[in-house]
């Protein structure tokens, strides 16, 4: 028995089967992918591969080639001696669902292709101004609009005390 987890992601389960497989397998229609693996799988993401169909590709330069996984020497040699037929059974076949996969005779699991994490490191950024603005100076904080309320009064009050002087001045 084999148990995929719930939310399984970018994996490729790589089965050899030794026995003829049944039409309705070789169809893969729901029926067939029962049959095969005892759980219920979404048939577009099985991939049922003759291996005398891939002419002089080995089943890992398909897989590499088709599905952009590369397994390591060991998996390689083991995907690489599968006569016959070959089930690549993808994650998303399950839907994110958990499920236990119980073979049909003939049929035993080789390996697990697993994606590789792509991390690239951070890039320096050449530019002066990437270093930031490390000025220690107190800032001054904004005015209020309470603030600012206030010395338009306090300026229209000095203008208005102004202009009265000027006119008692020019009457008197």
């Amino acid at each position: 028995m084999i148990t995929i987890p719930e939310n399984d992601h970018g994996h490729i389960r790589v089965f050899a089967n030794s026995e003829a497989l049944p039409e309705a397998a070789r169809d893969k229609t729901p029926e067939g992918i029962v049959a095969l693996f005892g759980a219920t799988l979404d048939p577009t993401y099985v991939d049922i591969v003759q291996i005398s169909d891939l002419g002089g590709m080995t089943l890992s330069t398909y897989i590499a080639e088709g599905y952009d996984m590369v397994a390591d020497p060991v998996d390689k040699a083991a995907v690489d001696a599968i006569e016959g037929t070959a089930i690549l059974v993808l994650s998303r076949a399950t839907d994110g669902q958990a499920a236990t996969f119980t073979l049909a005779p003939g049929i035993r699991h080789v390996t697990t292709y697993s994606p590789t994490a792509k991390i690239s490191p951070p890039e320096v950024l050449a530019s002066a101004s990437a270093q930031g603005n490390l000025d220690t100076a107190p800032v001054k904080p904004p005015k209020s609009n309470a603030r600012i309320g206030g010395m338009v009064a306090m300026y229209a009050l000095i203008f208005m005390f102004a202009f009265i002087a000027v006119i008692i001045w020019i009457a008197g």
